[in-house]
């Protein structure tokens, strides 16, 4: 069973994140926006963070990253 949490966009919503795998280069993880917007991301253990691909409505598209995106995920990415 995958680990999920919850993240929060700049604008105050809530934002579903996913472990997919844990590896020795770091956690996939499935960013579920509310939108429809979905993003698969590299979170490396040092807090870098790397999208591996994007959709939307459930299609792969080339969407924007958003900054909320990399920010919230680097601070997850972070020792407790």
């Amino acid at each position: 069973m995958s680990q999920k949490t919850t993240i929060t966009a700049h604008d105050g919503t809530a934002v579903d994140v996913r472990v997919i795998e844990t590896t020795d280069d770091g956690q996939r993880v499935r960013v579920s926006h509310p939108d429809d917007r979905e993003w698969i991301v590299l979170v490396e253990p040092d807090g870098d963070v790397s999208v591996e691909a994007s959709y939307r409505d459930g299609e792969l598209a080339d969407l924007e990253t958003p900054a909320w995106l990399a920010d919230e995920l680097a601070l997850l990415a972070r020792p407790a």
